[in-house]
């Protein structure tokens, strides 16, 4: 295969490599929404139920099903927190920026080959978008994937042995970042803003939090759980 019929594959690669950036930001802002303010109501919920079924269980120690009742609650609450993310890893404001400088430099349109250059320029304005509007992680995903990937500053990269073995190595480049899209489009809050077509995120955390917040209501007046 001639080197110039690999273009087409770093194109792909390239074009992979924005929409994986994009997705990420996209999913990562979401989620993020959610974590800040759907989540803490979502586990106070999980967990004044279990307390509350913990105390009915205690009262009526010969129910089976007010014990059953409460260890399934404690289940549900100790799965949700497992499955929390850490919030406590974020990168600090120093970090971020010399994150931010280092991935310019890998996708700033002046510095990739000329075939390049019209997808560098959305990857580098996706990155801008992410560090101007606050989103570290945002921030950190868009460089993994260009420190990984990154795009060609000659025609020659990525280093290869051989013309196959270049052919080999963009292919499963984009077969892996095809991967990750997948992923991606399957998270929970993607498949959500998807399924609500034209509703906009801040719609959908609003009805989240009324419906939470009425469900804290009624635990709070209610008491003891009936089962």
């Amino acid at each position: 295969m001639p080197r110039s019929e690999l273009r087409p594959l770093r194109l792909t690669l390239a074009r992979r490599l924005r929409q994986k950036a994009e997705l990420e930001q996209q999913v990562r802002e979401v989620q993020a929404r959610f974590e800040d303010e759907v989540a803490p109501l979502q586990e106070e919920v999980l967990r004044l139920r279990k307390e509350q079924l913990k105390e009915a269980a205690l009262a009526r120690m010969r129910s089976a099903r007010l014990r059953n009742a409460y260890h399934d609650a404690q289940d549900a609450h100790a799965s949700f927190r497992e499955r929390r993310p850490d919030r406590t890893e974020r990168p600090d404001g120093a970090d971020v920026k010399a994150l931010y400088r280092r991935a310019t430099k890998l996708c700033h349109p002046d510095a990739v080959a000329d075939s390049y250059r019209e997808d560098a320029t959305a990857t580098f304005r996706a990155l801008e978008s992410a560090f101007d509007a606050g989103h570290p992680h945002a921030v950190q995903a868009i460089a993994d994937a260009l420190e990984t990937w990154g795009f060609p500053q000659a025609p020659e990269a990525p280093p290869a042995s051989s013309v196959q073995n270049a052919e080999a190595h963009l292919r499963r480049a984009v077969s892996e970042l095809d991967a990750s899209i997948e992923d991606l489009q399957q998270a929970e809050v993607y498949e959500a803003v998807v399924a609500a077509e034209d509703v906009e995120v801040e719609s959908l955390i609003d009805a989240q939090k009324r419906a939470l917040l009425q469900r804290l209501r009624t635990l709070k007046r209610r008491g003891q759980p009936k089962v």
